[in-house]
């Protein structure tokens, strides 16, 4: 079988049959349903679950291990009825692969309309708008307002797609304008997705000041949605994807309310939202340009957890710049991890990130929860506000900060922090950091500019913490700690011409293995070099 699949490890091409899909069918913009589908001369027009689907299309049954490949550069509409080729609406996907045989839903790269090959395209033809004043939304995609629904289904591989054109016509209900709901899915990929171009008709909600609750629903939309908390949904994957509202009213959307199981070598941008649950592992991320929801009532989340899954999660290498939820209990990042588990955080970059009084916060679910250890990274708050904050000594939220720079007027950076095991932790003014080369505007925020910097040699050798997660008998626990025993990545860099990611942003340095480690997500090479010389000696 000749299509391509990009490898969601590597970002590198690997055949599909490698997955274990051993048959595809084809389906083209000038395609028909009444061809067989089986190859690139005879292909479908619609896909199984869209609602024009008719002929083979329709009485196929799609199997595990069956791949279905779209001519790149072609457009699927689903609002526009009068254009071609029009979906008829929502796009149903109801069938499931298995573990060793996914079910594919994708491209072949070398199969394309155009000159070159670019993603083909699902729209929802409203046209991309940044107003926030809209009287309406031209095109309504079903009776629901979702452009594709994969609900209870598991093992399905959905791969490079550009999907646009949403806009947030109905209120009333939550989760009637989506993307991609997923709800109640299992063990499934979304990657190497471009989605934008989201819009919304003006709100009119306003807030009961006697239950400080909205009045409606304003406030709703979604690019990824699924039943948040719930626990049957595991195993979600979003891989080299790009959310970018640039051409959106950005606050106007939810890029994520999901149970994301992992989310790595993405980029997030132009948004206001992302709520988790069961995140498992979340790296290597690029989350930029954040703002308030546009209703002006919910309260804004760089990133949330509702819930984690139980054992060992981690969040490392992530980049967050340029986020503004200044609003109504605005926050900034918001881990839950529950009893009995362990949630490593570390290598991650924050900067000029403003959270409304909440950068990150430590067991304010109100409810005990389990341990976190936040080590190794860089924290920068503009606002001069606290960096820790904690929930009262009631509840049980036990952590060890170490080795974390933090860049802020406020002293001290914790004032709510009591409790918790704090080691070598190196906090500095803006002026202080100005003075020694720390800076927002270093082609890596403020990393440090040579090797005898405030942040060089002072921490802590952690190496326990990443031998803890490389004993883990879960593969990727077993990758975080391996990246544990180097600096960070600095996420992946954006392709903003081909809507791509290149990862890593950076090249990452090991940490010495025996000696002290430097304070901040940063590694001095310089100083690496040094301390391994002194240590052949």
């Amino acid at each position: 079988m000749g299509a391509n699949y990009l490898n969601s490890n590597t970002n590198s091409l690997v055949t599909l049959s490698s997955l274990g899909v051993t048959n595809c069918y084809y389906i083209s913009a000038a395609g028909a349903d009444s061809n067989d589908g089986t190859s690139e001369s005879k292909p479908w027009l619609h896909l199984p679950g869209m609602p024009k689907c008719t002929g083979g299309c329709a009485s196929t049954e799609p199997q595990a291990g069956t791949g279905f490949i779209l001519r790149g550069g072609d457009t699927w509409h689903f609002g526009n009825s009068s254009a071609s080729s029009y979906t008829g609406g929502t796009w149903t996907w109801r069938w499931n692969g298995s573990s060793e045989s996914p079910i594919y839903v994708g491209v072949d790269q070398r199969w394309y309309n155009g000159s070159s090959w670019s993603r083909p395209v699902l729209n929802g033809d409203n046209p991309t708008s940044t107003s926030t004043t809209l009287t309406g939304c031209p095109y309504q995609v079903g009776s629901g307002n979702v452009m594709f629904a994969p609900i209870e289904i598991s093992y399905l591989e959905f791969d490079n797609f550009e999907m646009t054109g949403m806009c947030q016509a109905v209120y009333g209900s939550f989760g009637q304008n989506v993307y991609v709901e997923d709800a109640a899915s299992q063990y499934s990929t979304f990657e190497h997705l471009y989605i934008h171009g989201w819009t919304h008709k003006q709100f009119a909600c306003k807030l009961d000041l006697k239950t400080h609750e909205p009045v409606g629903m304003c406030y709703g939309a979604s690019v990824f949605l699924g039943s948040n908390g719930s626990r049957v949904e595991t195993g979600i994957q979003y891989l080299y994807d790009v959310i970018d509202g640039e051409d959106s009213d950005p606050a106007g959307w939810m890029q994520i309310y999901d149970p994301m199981f992992t989310m790595a070598y993405s980029v997030l941008s132009h948004g206001s939202q992302i709520v988790s649950s069961l995140g498992h592992t979340f790296h290597d991320n690029l989350v930029m340009n954040w703002v308030d929801p546009g209703d002006k009532i919910a309260h804004g989340n760089l990133y949330e957890e509702v819930d984690e899954p139980s054992g060992t999660n981690a969040i490392y290498n992530n980049v967050w710049f340029n986020a503004y939820n200044r609003g109504i209990e605005g926050v900034c990042f918001w881990p839950a991890p529950p009893v009995g588990s362990t949630l490593y955080v570390f290598n991650n970059v924050w900067y000029n990130v403003e959270c409304g009084g909440n950068y990150f916060n430590i067991g304010q679910n109100r409810r005990d929860q389990g341990t976190i250890n936040l080590f190794n990274n860089t924290l920068e708050n503009p606002q001069n506000g606290a960096i820790l904050t904690c929930a009262s000594s009631r509840y049980s939220a036990p952590f060890t900060a170490a080795n974390n720079h933090y860049i802020t007027d406020s002293t001290p950076y914790f004032p709510a922090c009591r409790r918790g095991t704090k080691i070598a932790e190196v906090p500095m003014s803006h002026r202080g950091a100005k003075r020694q080369g720390y800076a927002a505007s270093e082609i890596y925020g403020y990393s440090p500019v040579n090797g005898s910097g405030p942040t060089i040699g002072i921490g802590t050798n952690e190496q326990s913490f990443c031998s803890a997660m490389i004993a883990s008998g879960d593969p990727m626990i077993r990758a975080a700690g391996t990246s544990c025993r180097s600096d960070t990545t600095y996420a992946c860099r954006y392709n903003s011409t081909n809507h791509t990611v290149i990862c890593p942003a950076r090249a990452a340095t090991a940490r010495p293995s025996g000696s002290p480690w430097d304070a901040g997500a940063y590694q001095s090479q310089s100083a690496a070099q040094s301390r391994a010389g002194e240590k052949a000696m």
